[in-house]
Protein backbone atom coordinates (compact mmCIF):
# COMPACT_ATOMS: atom_id res chain seq x y z
CA UNK A 1 0.00 0.00 0.00
CA UNK A 2 1.51 3.31 -0.93
CA UNK A 3 0.44 6.42 0.92
CA UNK A 4 0.73 10.09 -0.19
CA UNK A 5 2.80 11.45 2.72
CA UNK A 6 5.32 9.81 5.51
CA UNK A 7 5.91 12.18 8.21
CA UNK A 8 9.36 12.66 9.55
CA UNK A 9 9.57 12.68 13.73
CA UNK A 10 12.69 14.19 14.87
CA UNK A 11 14.13 12.72 17.62
CA UNK A 12 15.92 13.42 20.87
CA UNK A 13 17.47 11.30 23.49
CA UNK A 14 17.90 12.64 26.60
CA UNK A 15 20.72 12.74 29.23
CA UNK A 16 21.81 14.33 32.24
CA UNK A 17 19.55 17.19 30.75
CA UNK A 18 21.32 17.13 27.61
CA UNK A 19 20.46 15.76 23.87
CA UNK A 20 22.99 13.43 23.54
CA UNK A 21 24.61 11.59 20.46
CA UNK A 22 22.69 7.55 20.00
CA UNK A 23 25.02 5.08 18.76
CA UNK A 24 23.61 2.25 18.20
CA UNK A 25 21.59 1.33 21.85
CA UNK A 26 24.90 1.42 23.29
CA UNK A 27 23.44 3.98 26.20
CA UNK A 28 27.36 3.69 28.05
CA UNK A 29 29.02 5.47 25.07
CA UNK A 30 26.24 8.56 24.45
CA UNK A 31 27.27 11.97 24.78
CA UNK A 32 25.80 15.49 24.01
CA UNK A 33 25.41 16.39 20.33
CA UNK A 34 28.17 17.75 19.19
CA UNK A 35 27.40 18.73 15.64
CA UNK A 36 23.81 19.72 13.99
CA UNK A 37 23.21 22.45 11.46
CA UNK A 38 19.84 22.64 13.22
CA UNK A 39 21.07 23.89 16.66
CA UNK A 40 23.92 25.65 18.27
CA UNK A 41 24.30 23.38 21.06
CA UNK A 42 22.74 20.22 22.88
CA UNK A 43 20.22 22.43 25.30
CA UNK A 44 16.97 20.16 24.20
CA UNK A 45 15.60 24.21 23.74
CA UNK A 46 17.99 24.99 20.77
CA UNK A 47 17.21 21.19 18.96
CA UNK A 48 13.49 21.53 19.88
CA UNK A 49 13.26 25.15 18.19
CA UNK A 50 15.66 23.68 15.33
CA UNK A 51 13.18 20.89 14.93
CA UNK A 52 10.10 23.05 15.10
CA UNK A 53 11.66 25.63 12.54
CA UNK A 54 12.15 22.97 9.83
CA UNK A 55 8.41 22.66 10.01
CA UNK A 56 7.64 19.75 12.23
CA UNK A 57 4.66 19.78 14.26
CA UNK A 58 5.92 16.28 16.36
CA UNK A 59 8.91 15.01 17.99
CA UNK A 60 9.95 11.88 19.60
CA UNK A 61 12.18 12.09 23.17
CA UNK A 62 13.88 9.36 24.72
CA UNK A 63 14.28 9.98 27.87
CA UNK A 64 17.28 7.79 28.67
CA UNK A 65 17.70 8.97 32.33
CA UNK A 66 14.11 7.39 33.08
CA UNK A 67 14.64 4.43 30.59
CA UNK A 68 17.70 3.59 33.33
CA UNK A 69 16.13 4.23 36.12
CA UNK A 70 18.96 7.17 37.16
CA UNK A 71 16.37 10.48 36.91
CA UNK A 72 13.60 12.30 34.83
CA UNK A 73 13.63 14.76 32.20
CA UNK A 74 9.82 15.44 32.40
CA UNK A 75 10.64 19.26 31.78
CA UNK A 76 11.83 18.53 28.39
CA UNK A 77 8.57 16.92 27.41
CA UNK A 78 6.84 20.49 28.92
CA UNK A 79 9.20 22.40 26.60
CA UNK A 80 8.16 20.84 23.41
CA UNK A 81 4.30 21.18 24.50
CA UNK A 82 4.90 24.92 24.94
CA UNK A 83 6.57 25.57 21.58
CA UNK A 84 3.15 23.85 20.33
CA UNK A 85 4.96 20.46 19.60
CA UNK A 86 2.90 17.44 19.56
CA UNK A 87 5.12 14.33 21.99
CA UNK A 88 5.82 10.65 21.00
CA UNK A 89 7.75 9.64 24.26
CA UNK A 90 9.85 6.80 26.22
CA UNK A 91 10.11 7.08 29.58
CA UNK A 92 11.13 3.38 30.40
CA UNK A 93 8.20 0.82 32.01
CA UNK A 94 6.93 4.19 33.98
CA UNK A 95 5.05 4.50 30.49
CA UNK A 96 2.80 1.61 30.90
CA UNK A 97 0.84 3.52 33.99
CA UNK A 98 0.57 6.93 31.61
CA UNK A 99 -2.75 7.72 30.06
CA UNK A 100 -2.31 8.83 26.07
CA UNK A 101 -4.14 12.09 24.92
CA UNK A 102 -4.11 14.34 21.41
CA UNK A 103 -0.60 15.69 22.61
CA UNK A 104 1.52 12.82 24.02
CA UNK A 105 1.70 9.86 23.05
CA UNK A 106 3.51 7.03 25.64
CA UNK A 107 5.86 4.24 23.45
CA UNK A 108 6.03 1.01 25.02
CA UNK A 109 9.51 -1.01 24.19
CA UNK A 110 9.37 -4.79 24.13
CA UNK A 111 12.19 -4.54 26.14
CA UNK A 112 10.31 -3.31 28.87
CA UNK A 113 8.01 -6.60 29.54
CA UNK A 114 9.74 -9.89 30.93
CA UNK A 115 8.67 -12.13 28.63
CA UNK A 116 6.24 -12.09 25.51
CA UNK A 117 3.30 -13.63 27.64
CA UNK A 118 3.39 -10.08 28.86
CA UNK A 119 2.31 -8.80 25.35
CA UNK A 120 -1.28 -8.32 26.94
CA UNK A 121 0.01 -5.47 28.87
CA UNK A 122 -0.09 -3.69 25.05
CA UNK A 123 -3.59 -3.66 24.28
CA UNK A 124 -4.24 -0.51 22.95
CA UNK A 125 -0.45 1.15 23.41
CA UNK A 126 2.14 2.65 21.26
CA UNK A 127 4.69 -0.15 20.95
CA UNK A 128 7.92 -0.15 20.04
CA UNK A 129 9.86 -3.67 18.44
CA UNK A 130 13.45 -3.23 19.97
CA UNK A 131 15.43 -5.05 17.68
CA UNK A 132 18.78 -5.92 17.76
CA UNK A 133 20.59 -8.20 15.43
CA UNK A 134 17.06 -8.40 13.71
CA UNK A 135 15.50 -10.60 16.85
CA UNK A 136 12.92 -8.23 19.25
CA UNK A 137 14.54 -8.25 22.64
CA UNK A 138 12.32 -8.64 25.99
CA UNK A 139 14.08 -8.67 29.28
CA UNK A 140 14.54 -12.63 29.37
CA UNK A 141 14.68 -14.00 25.71
CA UNK A 142 14.32 -12.40 22.30
CA UNK A 143 11.81 -13.27 19.59
CA UNK A 144 11.70 -13.63 15.75
CA UNK A 145 10.72 -10.09 14.16
CA UNK A 146 7.45 -11.29 12.30
CA UNK A 147 6.22 -13.77 14.72
CA UNK A 148 6.75 -10.63 17.69
CA UNK A 149 4.91 -8.28 15.08
CA UNK A 150 2.31 -10.61 14.87
CA UNK A 151 1.78 -11.23 18.41
CA UNK A 152 2.01 -7.61 19.44
CA UNK A 153 -0.86 -6.56 16.09
CA UNK A 154 -3.00 -9.97 17.68
CA UNK A 155 -2.89 -8.03 21.20
CA UNK A 156 -4.26 -4.81 19.44
CA UNK A 157 -1.39 -2.34 19.77
CA UNK A 158 -2.90 0.78 18.28
CA UNK A 159 0.80 1.16 16.66
CA UNK A 160 4.19 -0.49 15.90
CA UNK A 161 7.32 1.86 16.17
CA UNK A 162 9.80 -0.84 14.38
CA UNK A 163 13.49 0.45 15.97
CA UNK A 164 16.82 -0.89 15.11
CA UNK A 165 18.17 0.00 18.10
CA UNK A 166 21.88 -1.41 16.37
CA UNK A 167 21.22 1.05 13.82
CA UNK A 168 20.42 4.10 15.71
CA UNK A 169 22.56 7.08 14.68
CA UNK A 170 25.01 4.83 12.53
CA UNK A 171 23.33 5.73 9.28
CA UNK A 172 23.75 2.24 7.88
CA UNK A 173 20.31 2.12 6.46
CA UNK A 174 17.05 1.01 7.62
CA UNK A 175 16.93 -3.08 6.97
CA UNK A 176 14.42 -3.18 4.32
CA UNK A 177 13.34 -6.51 4.54
CA UNK A 178 11.94 -6.71 7.95
CA UNK A 179 10.28 -3.44 7.66
CA UNK A 180 8.52 -4.98 4.36
CA UNK A 181 7.65 -8.12 6.50
CA UNK A 182 6.68 -6.64 9.54
CA UNK A 183 4.07 -3.98 7.51
CA UNK A 184 2.42 -7.28 5.70
CA UNK A 185 1.79 -8.70 9.03
CA UNK A 186 0.41 -5.49 10.54
CA UNK A 187 -1.68 -3.90 7.61
CA UNK A 188 -4.19 -2.50 9.43
CA UNK A 189 -2.33 -0.66 11.62
CA UNK A 190 -0.14 2.88 11.47
CA UNK A 191 3.65 1.41 11.58
CA UNK A 192 6.82 3.82 12.07
CA UNK A 193 10.63 3.03 11.25
CA UNK A 194 13.42 4.53 13.06
CA UNK A 195 17.43 3.43 13.40
CA UNK A 196 19.74 4.30 11.08
CA UNK A 197 18.11 6.16 8.17
CA UNK A 198 20.59 6.81 5.58
CA UNK A 199 18.79 9.45 3.31
CA UNK A 200 15.51 10.69 1.50
CA UNK A 201 15.77 7.91 -0.70
CA UNK A 202 15.27 5.43 1.88
CA UNK A 203 12.42 7.06 3.51
CA UNK A 204 10.81 6.91 -0.06
CA UNK A 205 11.22 3.50 -0.75
CA UNK A 206 9.34 3.71 3.12
CA UNK A 207 6.43 5.72 1.61
CA UNK A 208 5.96 2.76 -0.77
CA UNK A 209 6.00 0.20 1.75
CA UNK A 210 3.06 2.27 3.24
CA UNK A 211 5.29 3.16 6.33
CA UNK A 212 3.10 6.50 8.18
CA UNK A 213 6.37 7.94 9.83
CA UNK A 214 10.36 7.82 10.44
CA UNK A 215 12.28 8.62 13.24
CA UNK A 216 15.08 10.64 12.55
CA UNK A 217 17.84 12.36 14.30
CA UNK A 218 21.37 11.88 12.85
CA UNK A 219 20.24 12.44 9.08
CA UNK A 220 18.63 15.75 10.28
CA UNK A 221 21.38 17.09 12.22
CA UNK A 222 23.76 16.44 9.38
CA UNK A 223 20.92 18.15 6.73
CA UNK A 224 20.79 15.17 4.66
CA UNK A 225 16.73 15.29 5.94
CA UNK A 226 15.62 18.91 5.58
CA UNK A 227 12.00 18.61 5.79
CA UNK A 228 9.27 17.01 7.86
CA UNK A 229 7.23 15.43 4.73
CA UNK A 230 8.00 13.52 1.92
Amino acid sequence: MVIDIIKVIPVLDIMNGYVVQAIAGERDKYGPLIYSIVSRSPDPRDVLRGFKNLGCDTVYIADIDAIVGKGKNDYVIEIALSLGLKVWTDIGREGLTKTDSDDIRYIIGTEYLVYPDDLYLLKNKFVSLDIKQNYVLFQNTKLDVVHAAKLVCDKGAKMILILFLDRVGTSKGINLEVVNMVKKTCNNIDVAVGGGLRNAEELLLLKKFGVNYALVATAIHKGVIDRCEY
